[in-house]
């Protein structure tokens, strides 16, 4: 075989390995290796995609500012409006007290009296104070043996009400008794009563048990695998109030099934972020998807609660078409979650690094983690003030 025929030979296999392309969504031809999918987009194309979907949560984002900064306005001029109609009164108050109509006591006409007007001060007459003194009762014994007699009758009304029993003699402390002397009193008393009485006065117990403790708002955290090694900077600023509640291999179904038990006692409106659907990509469909994130949210406006639903991750694993179906989740799921009344969390773009991600390319890396668990932590803060 010549030269000129090899040169040929690899002319043909080239000619069959490198094939034009054109993109689905610009129209420009490429020359790629391999056969490509019948749906393909360049890089261009997909970058632009991303801008766009910033650019409509962007939007979104002013929408809501734009209504809150109107409320916050109306507010401001409904207090306004009421601090002026309250100085308003204090200045005719005022305007009154300053020209006062008085009746005079001598000539019986009305006098004017204005606010420089000098009243002359009355002088109290000896007949108007009495002068004793209140010690004079101790001069005599008839003072002092009645002061006595008070003290003892005080001193009985206080052992007629003591919590320690009716009849029974009352432990005096005096301020030099140390505290383990006085609880040695209080057993020897509670010996001697026999059948060992509550020393706590009545009603103190009903008190207690009707009294009702505030407490905080809880908040749910509540997902798939990717949620491992989160729970420390979740729950880090509220350890009582806060839960994680992974579920491995969890679709959404599962969390619709298992929800009401895991909000069981959660208390009055409680804050509930949800991280699922990477599992529903791999296996069902978009339409399939969808149903059951609508299922999911109908479970959801059952139980009064704030629900944010947190954006589907990246699978680097699965190539560029699992990718696109998941920013196409993603998009429907922020519009979804706009009209439904729900919030909705992205993270697609802090993780586009293949350093946050494990080897097997699905579960997140402890750097990956720790990211995960930072934006939570300063979403809930966000939702909670």
């Amino acid at each position: 075989m010549t030269d000129s025929e090899v040169a040929v030979g690899v002319t043909h296999v080239a000619d069959d390995t490198m094939k034009m392309t054109g993109c689905g969504s610009c129209g420009m031809y490429m020359i790629l290796e391999g056969a490509p999918g019948k749906s393909f987009v360049c890089m261009k194309c997909r970058l632009i995609e991303l801008m766009e979907e910033k650019i409509r949560g962007l939007e979104m984002q002013v929408e809501s500012l734009v209504e809150f900064r109107k409320g916050f306005e109306q507010i401001m001029e409904q207090r306004h409006e009421v601090s002026e109609g309250k100085s308003s009164d204090l200045q005719m108050e005022a305007g009154l007290g300053n020209s006062e109509v008085r009746l005079g006591e001598e000539s019986g006409q009305w006098k004017h009296v204005t606010k420089r007007t000098r009243q002359r001060k009355r002088r109290a007459s000896e007949g108007e104070i009495e002068l004793q003194n209140r010690f004079a009762e101790l001069e005599n014994e008839e003072g002092a043996q009645q002061v006595v007699t008070e003290g003892d009758r005080a001193r009985k009304k206080r052992r007629a009400v003591s919590p320690i029993g009716k009849g029974e003699e009352l432990m005096e402390i005096t301020p030099n008794m140390s505290p383990r002397r006085i609880q040695d009193g209080l057993k020897r008393i509670t010996r001697e009563n026999g059948n060992g009485k509550n020393l706590q006065p009545e009603g103190t117990g009903d008190r207690l048990e009707n009294s009702t403790v505030t407490r905080k708002r809880q908040v749910y955290v509540i997902g798939d695998s990717l949620l491992r090694r989160i729970d420390r900077p979740v729950t880090r600023a509220d350890p009582e109030n806060r839960r994680v509640c992974c579920l491995p291999g969890a679709k959404i179904r599962d969390v619709d099934l298992r929800l009401k038990r895991i909000l069981k006692g959660a208390g009055k409106n409680p804050l509930i972020i949800l991280h699922v659907g990477t599992n529903d990509t791999a296996r069902f469909s978009l339409e399939s998807i969808k149903g059951d994130y609508a299922r999911l949210g109908r479970t959801l406006k059952e139980i009064e609660a704030q629900v944010i639903f947190s954006g589907i991750l990246p699978v680097p694993r699965e190539g560029q078409q699992r990718c696109d179906k998941i920013m196409t989740i993603n998009r429907w799921l922020r519009q979804w979650c706009y009209k439904e009344g729900f919030g909705m969390y992205g993270h697609w773009e802090a993780f586009m690094d293949r350093g946050q991600f494990s080897r097997d390319g699905l579960h997140l890396s402890r750097e990956g983690n720790r990211l995960l668990g930072w934006r939570l932590a300063q979403l809930i803060k966000r939702a909670l003030n």
